[in-house]
């Protein structure tokens, strides 16, 4: 009874337990596996040929987030999504922002205020045009702007983004004569380290305007951009820009323009400190007749809609 119940321990183990082998992998990636027999058998191994990367979703690029088509006063080489408007919505002050603060409320009731109001449309993925309109003040005209806006070259990681912009403005003037100028724009950007976007370009104007100017000047003027975003988060970003004008009519002083720029989805709001008022295309080539001394304040208010 002893060896019959060895010899039923024995054979329930035996179909129970899996019975032991060793393998060895070929050169070929073939595995060969060596049964209680010593035949090799062969085993085929599925190998891994490539490894995709993944980069991690970088949230200031999110689709939520706006098409950033502008510094302060400045446009960048960036279009607008197609089928997409983009409004806009500008205040600048005359009154110096340091001078009875308190009293003008930074300046924003001391009268002469700026307001410039814009519509964008998307025509393409690389085209958009556009519509500007900024009320005079001591200017006996408002100005009114009529653009198209091309991307000659997209920004990517090697090269930076191009774009030409050109249109027509029209000096309406109540109870006179109306005038007109071309503009065009050579706007030239790239973002590096994710956070630090920079541009430049050329500006041209051939009716540029302020409130210095006078008809014995020079019609033209043409001048340098140069901008500058930091991207502190996916929320906040500083701004800077500059125009000095190297051509033609121009003021004392090259404009300097600085600013906190916020961002929510479709929408961005900045708060702005400059030594110039004008915002379109005709003043900002002509210089500034304020140093930083005398800054005055205003804010923008981008907001994006998608059909």
């Amino acid at each position: 009874m002893k060896t019959l119940s060895a010899f039923t321990v024995l054979l329930i183990l035996s179909l129970v337990l899996p019975i032991s082998s060793s393998s060895q992998v070929s050169g070929d990636g073939v595995r060969l596996a060596q049964n209680s027999t010593g035949n090799n058998e062969t085993e085929e191994v599925e190998e891994i040929t490539a490894v995709e990367e993944v980069s991690p979703v970088s949230l200031w690029d999110s689709e939520n987030f706006p098409i950033l088509d502008r510094g302060v006063n400045l446009l960048t080489p960036r279009t607008l999504r197609k089928n997409s408007f983009l409004i806009v919505i500008e205040h600048r002050t005359r009154k110096e922002a340091n001078k009875e603060s308190f009293d003008d409320f930074l300046g924003y009731d001391a009268g002469g205020l700026k307001i410039g109001l814009g519509l964008r449309y998307g025509l393409l993925d690389n085209l958009e045009t556009g519509i500007y309109r900024l009320n005079g003040t001591l200017e006996a005209f408002d100005v009114y702007e009529y653009d198209l806006k091309y991307s000659l070259l997209k920004e990517n990681s090697r090269c930076p983004g191009l774009a030409l912009r050109s249109g027509v403005t029209w000096y309406s003037q109540k109870g006179g004569e109306d005038a007109s100028g071309l503009f065009s724009q050579l706007l030239l950007g790239k973002t590096v380290l994710r956070r630090l976007t920079l541009g430049t370009g050329l500006l041209y104007h051939s009716e540029s305007s302020n409130d210095l100017k006078s008809n014995l000047d020079r019609n033209f003027s043409v001048a340098v951009p140069a901008q500058l975003e930091l991207r502190l988060n996916s929320r906040f970003a500083l701004e800077f820009e500059t125009a000095a004008n190297v051509i033609g009519y121009h003021a004392a002083h090259p404009i300097i323009t600085g600013g906190l720029k916020i961002l929510t989805n479709r929408h961005t709001f900045s708060i702005i400190i400059s030594n110039n008022q004008y915002m379109s295309a005709d003043g900002i080539v002509a210089n500034a007749g304020r140093a930083m001394n005398k800054p005055i304040v205003g804010f923008t208010i981008t907001r994006e809609i998608n059909l």
